[in-house]
This record gives structure tokens, sequence and C-alpha cells, in this order.
């Protein structure tokens, strides 16, 4: 075989070796990206990765009341006709595990936290900002301490049937923020239909029971303004099953 002909069939056997590593390489990098994508939370249910394993210290998404959690599982919901999703959240710190749900709003809200006290003393809880104590409502001050960046809010948005929704349905935080509203439960809830159907609820019945406090959503046709200012309740979406395509 002449020398020429050597480093040919030499460089073709290479070629050959470093192709399967290469195919190797791929099919081991595809079962470790199929297990990442398909991490088993406790109760044996898939979870997508980039929502579990890591440590959110934002407790804006959390509903606060932990330095740290992580997300156990997640579900996409519709809440009074807009799209939302449920988070089962586990503490880094203590291992304790709660539910919040995210309900995306049509245009800005103010900024309100409503905290439940029984939760007081809790790492971000209540959140630091000009709170009103009393509300002359007795069932509703004992059980919750209000916060909001501009206080003129709170009695425009926590009308008399919006308070009588979370005495009776008692959550350790609802919070208004950008253009969401987020409920958390307390610890000890792991998600499942019924706390799902539970909070969709809640949400529901709050967003009806006061004032449309959502900027540059569209108001109803008889609404004589639009934005914080109308009288009516948000209009609700339309998604969902019981959205009101009159709407």
């Amino acid at each position: 075989m002449s020398f020429d002909a050597w480093q040919i069939a030499e460089g073709a056997v290479l070629g050959v070796v470093v192709g399967a590593l290469l195919a190797i390489a791929g099919l081991q990098f595809v079962r470790w990206r199929r297990r990442r994508r398909e991490v088993p939370d406790d109760s044996g249910t898939p979870a997508l990765a980039r929502f579990v394993d890591t440590e959110n210290t934002d407790p804006m998404s959390f509903g606060g009341g932990a330095w740290s959690a992580r997300v156990i599982q997640r579900r996409d919901t519709v809440t009074y006709g807009y799209l939302a999703v449920v988070e089962e959240y586990a503490s880094a710190d203590t291992g304790g595990r709660w539910c919040t749900l995210a309900v995306s709003l049509p245009g800005r809200v103010p900024f309100l936290v409503i905290d439940n006290r029984a939760a007081a003393g809790r790492v971000g809880v209540p959140m630091g900002m000009p709170a009103r104590e009393d509300l002359d409502d007795p069932p509703f001050d004992a059980t919750y301490v209000v916060g909001a960046a501009d206080t003129e809010t709170i009695p425009r948005v926590l009308t008399a049937a919006a308070r009588e929704v979370l005495v009776r349905a008692p959550v350790q935080r609802l919070m208004l923020h950008e253009s969401q509203l987020l409920l958390r439960t307390f610890d000890g809830v792991l998600l499942d239909d019924e706390v799902i159907d539970a909070l969709d609820g809640i949400a529901a019945r709050f967003l009806a029971s006061t004032p449309s406090f959502v900027r540059a959503a569209k108001a109803p046709a008889h609404s004589s303004g639009a934005g914080p200012e109308v009288a009516e309740p948000l209009p609700p979406g339309f998604y969902g099953p019981a959205a009101d395509p009159a709407v």
C-alpha cells in the first residue's frame, strides 16, 4: 500500500472513531436532558426541571413567609376568565410546603398586600410598607393587616364585600403587584384539584366584589369610566368555559 493510500485509510478510520464517539456523547446528552425534564416530586408526578430544584429568593413570587423556596409542581389554570398558575412551594429552610395562585390581569394594578395576622413574625410578614391596622371591620381587622404603596388604595379595593370574602376563606397573603393578583395559602397545603378549585374561587369572588382596580382594563359598555375609578367589578376574561362571551 502506498504512503498516500495509508494516510487516507488512517484518516477514514479516525473519522469513524470520532463519529462514533460523537454519537455516544450525543446519546448521553439526550438521556441527561430527558432525566432533567422529568424530575419526580414526592407524589411521583413528573415536573419540569426548569421549575424545580432552583432556589428562589424573591418573596414577591412565593408570597413571603420564608427566606427562600423552590417549586415542587406547577399547574396552569383559568381564574375569573384570566390565565393563572398554581404552584406548590417548599421552604428551603424548613421544608414546609404551601401553594400560590397567580392570576394575570389585563392591566396594571396598585400595589397592595394583605397579610394574615396568624403568620406575623414569619420572614417578610407583614411586608414593610405603610400599613393600616383598622378598617372599622372587627372580624377583618382581627384577621389581617393591610399595607399599600398608596394608602388610599386600601379603602378603594377592600370593600365590605371583598373583606368578607377573605374572612370567610382565610389565606396567608393576598397581594396585588404589577399586573397580577397572588394568593398564598398557609403552610401544610399540597397542590391538588381541590386546592386549585378553592384558590380559584377565592380569587374570583374577590375580583367580583370590588370595583375594578385594574388600570387600562376594558370597562363594560355601561360603565362611566375605566380603570380604578369605575364602580363595577372587573369583567371576567375570555379564557375558559366559565368566561362570559357577552362581556
